[in-house]
This record gives C-alpha cells, sequence and structure tokens, in this order.
C-alpha cells in the first residue's frame, strides 16, 4: 500500500509539473500583465521598464517559467545562506527516481525500502532546511505577497467546499438509498426526473434562480429577510452573540451551497442508486433475509455499507466539480474566497496568483485522489494494492 502511495504522489507530481507549464504558457498568451499601467501618461520609459526588469517580463518565456518555477519552493538553510533552486530539484529528482525504482522492484521489502529512503530525505531536510514557500508578489496588489493573499482567502473557499461536501452527501446518498428501496415508484421517477434536470443545468443559472427565489421573492412574501445573496458575514458580525454569529454564517452561507451542492447530489443520488439497488440483487443479502434478519438491519448494516464504494470514487473525482463550482458561485455571490480572487487575478492577468491558485488546486485534487484510493482498500478488504 505505502508503495502505492508513494507511485501515485510521484505520478501526481509530475501531472502537476506539467499543469503549470500549460498554465504558464498560456497566460503569456493572454497579454501583458503591465499594460493597463502604461496608460497612464505620467509614467516616463524608465520607469515601465524598471517595472517589467523587476517582475522579470523583459526575460523570454522559457526563462521566466524556469525562475518562477526555482522559486515556487524557496527554502532557506539553517546558517540563513539561500541555496541554488536547482539544488532543490536536483535533490527532488534523485528522490523521486530513486522511489520509482524501489517501487518497481518484486520484494517484500520495497515498502520499508521506500519509507527509508523519505525518512532519511525527511529527517535531513528538517535538520539543515528551513522551508519558506515564495510564491513572489502580486502584479495587482503590489507588495503584497502571494502566499499571504492566498491564504488570507482560503478559509473562506475551505468553509463553502465542506458545507456543499456536507450538503451533497447527505442529500444525494438518502436519495439514492430511498429510491433504490422503492424502485419504479412514483417518487423514484420524480427523482430520476429532477436528477437529470438538476445535472443539465449551469450553476451560473442555478445561483441566480436561488438568489431571485430564495431571496428576493421569499422575504417579499413574508416580509422577513431568510438568506443573503452577497458575502460571507454581516458588517456587524463581531458585535453579535454567539448563536447570533452561527445563524449568520449559515444564512450566508445556504444559498451558495445549495446552488453548488445541487448539481453534486443529483450525481450522487444516481450513483447511489445503481450501486444499491446493485447490492440489493447479491446472493448474500438473500441468505441474510433467510436468515430472519430485520429490513433494517440489512439495509443498514449490510447494504448501505457495500453500496458506499462507487460513492468514494466520486466524491474525490467530484472535487474538481466543487472548486470549479465554487469559482463560479463566489463571483455570483460575492463571496471573498480563492475563486472569486481567481477570477481576479485571470482578469488583471496576474499571473503569480493565477498559478498559485492553480498549483494549489491540482495538489488538493491529487491527495483527493490518493485518499479515495485508500478508502477505498479500508471499506472493500479485498481491494489489495501490489
Amino acid at each position: 500500500m505505502f508503495a502505492y502511495i508513494i507511485r501515485r504522489l510521484t505520478y501526481g507530481a509530475v501531472t502537476l509539473l506539467a499543469l503549470s507549464f500549460i498554465v504558464f504558457v498560456l497566460m503569456q498568451q493572454a497579454g501583458d500583465p503591465l499594460q493597463r499601467l502604461f496608460g497612464n501618461p505620467l509614467l516616463t520609459p524608465e520607469y515601465k521598464e524598471n517595472l517589467r526588469v523587476l517582475y522579470g517580463l523583459d526575460q523570454p518565456m522559457l526563462t521566466q517559467y524556469w525562475i518562477w518555477l526555482q522559486n515556487f519552493v524557496q527554502y532557506e538553510e539553517g546558517s540563513g545562506q539561500i541555496l541554488n533552486g536547482s539544488t532543490l530539484f536536483g535533490s527532488l529528482a534523485v528522490l523521486v527516481v530513486g522511489t520509482a525504482l524501489l517501487a518497481r522492484l518484486d520484494r517484500q521489502w520495497k515498502g520499508a525500502a521506500i519509507l527509508g529512503l523519505w525518512a532519511v530525505a525527511g529527517l535531513v531536510a528538517l535538520r539543515s532546511i528551513e522551508f519558506r514557500l515564495d510564491w513572489g508578489n502580486s502584479f495587482d496588489s503590489g507588495a503584497v505577497k502571494v502566499w499571504n493573499e492566498v491564504f488570507e482567502r482560503i478559509g473562506g473557499t475551505f468553509r463553502l467546499g465542506i458545507a456543499t461536501l456536507l450538503l451533497a452527501l447527505t442529500i444525494g446518498v438518502a436519495l439514492g438509498i430511498y429510491q433504490a428501496t422503492k424502485q419504479y415508484s412514483f417518487f423514484d421517477q420524480v427523482g430520476t426526473v429532477g436528477a437529470f434536470v438538476a445535472f443539465s443545468t449551469p450553476i451560473f443559472v442555478v445561483g441566480v434562480g436561488l438568489q431571485i427565489l430564495a431571496a428576493f421573492y421569499l422575504e417579499r412574501w413574508t416580509g422577513v429577510k431568510f438568506f443573503f445573496v452577497a458575502g460571507m458575514t454581516a458588517d456587524n458580525y463581531s458585535q453579535l452573540s454567539f448563536l447570533a454569529q452561527i445563524g449568520d454564517i449559515v444564512r450566508h452561507l445556504t444559498l451558495p451551497a445549495l446552488s453548488i451542492a445541487l448539481i453534486s447530489t443529483a450525481g450522487y443520488s444516481r450513483f447511489q442508486r445503481a450501486s444499491m439497488l446493485e447490492v440489493l440483487s447479491s446472493d448474500y443479502l438473500r441468505t441474510a433475509k433467510a436468515k430472519g434478519l430485520s429490513r433494517r438491519k440489512i439495509l443498514i448494516k449490510h447494504a448501505a455499507r457495500n453500496a458506499l464504494l462507487p460513492i468514494v470514487t466520486v466524491v474525490s473525482l467530484d472535487f474538481a466539480l466543487i472548486i470549479g463550482g465554487a469559482i463560479i458561485t463566489e463571483s455570483i455571490f460575492g463571496w471573498p474566497g480563492l475563486g472569486s480572487r481567481y477570477i481576479e487575478a485571470i482578469n488583471g492577468l496576474d499571473y503569480p496568483v493565477v498559478m498559485a491558485i492553480v498549483m494549489l488546486i491540482g495538489a488538493a485534487i491529487v491527495v483527493m485522489n490518493v485518499v479515495a484510493d485508500i478508502l477505498y482498500g479500508v471499506l472493500d478488504p479485498r481491494v489489495r494494492y501490489d
């Protein structure tokens, strides 16, 4: 299992490297990020050229990419000397090649050998190197570090993503199980049609529709403001009591989370229904029924657990969809997260911010896929990774 995880992480690192190059090239083709500043008549040609040199925009594209790649993970020795970025990437290359060679060995001890290799590398790094991530400065915000700007907003996106996932899993899995137990009933047919309609509706249509129906018209009909359509908290949030703060968070979070969760819920319910129907027709459930077990125990203890296996894989693959939905939803609802900042950075051709957010999302997707593989093995003892 350990060798498989390391192999997957190695492949993930190569994928992220390719992703970074493709996104960097696309951003370069989009235009000059400093062009809008050059419209200011007060800027002298010397100042404009100094700006280009400062941000490295006077270099060829491949040179710019190599400089960004070296500086993306910049670290220092304990003595404070800054090491050359090529040393870091050379060490990582040796580590990756060693891991790949050990993983291909047909020996029982290969997992322990790979673990030892990474343990030694980690020990050396911790004793002699102080890691410091330096993602550069934002073009829009001047001297503001991209690292600080990204991690100031990541909390909002994380809150929205967790709420979306919980809503989608809770509603989607419950609907799928119930539809499977009531196959071809009126409820099952309505749920099937509703799932296809929800899955086919663009997320911006869902977001705007919820704003109009659940916020504007609901307040107009009842005279009570149940939900907010912009922001993450109220202006007087710090002055509210603890319970009032929770209520304020829920009222701001509900509509954006629902707009993303609706599409995921449709997919989860379909997968769960199909998986549950397959499990319900299996032989071991017939044996459980013949032994006199109650229907509730059969469904919850035996059927539901095995029927959840496909959902584990779907959730990991759906992580990218949730993040993509958050990018659009945050812009619609004015949610201060990574998604809205990502749109701003693309519109402003802010290369450092775009690259940082893309790499962060890509790394999260790689990790989520590995976690899904591990959970799959935990839920199904028959799964083995050699």
